[in-house]
């Protein structure tokens, strides 16, 4: 254990401890982007939805003389 706390040796662990989390950070990036653009393919070759009619409401103000009070 002694010789990975050498001085001359440290730094070349520290490095390759930093080196694998820059390939594992590049790897998971890799993958969300494959993984997007999958998704961009699939929403991309679904057909448009037809168009809905939107439900309309109207407020009326009515007089209790017309409410039949």
């Amino acid at each position: 254990m002694t010789v990975l706390l050498d001085a001359g040796v440290a730094i070349y662990v520290a490095m390759a401890a930093a080196l694998v989390v820059w390939i594992g950070v590049f790897a998971y990036l890799w993958r969300v982007d494959r993984d997007t653009q999958e998704l961009k393919r699939q929403l991309a070759a679904r057909p448009e939805p037809v168009a809905q009619v939107q439900p309309q409401a109207r407020v009326e103000v009515r007089t209790p003389a017309e409410k039949g009070e």
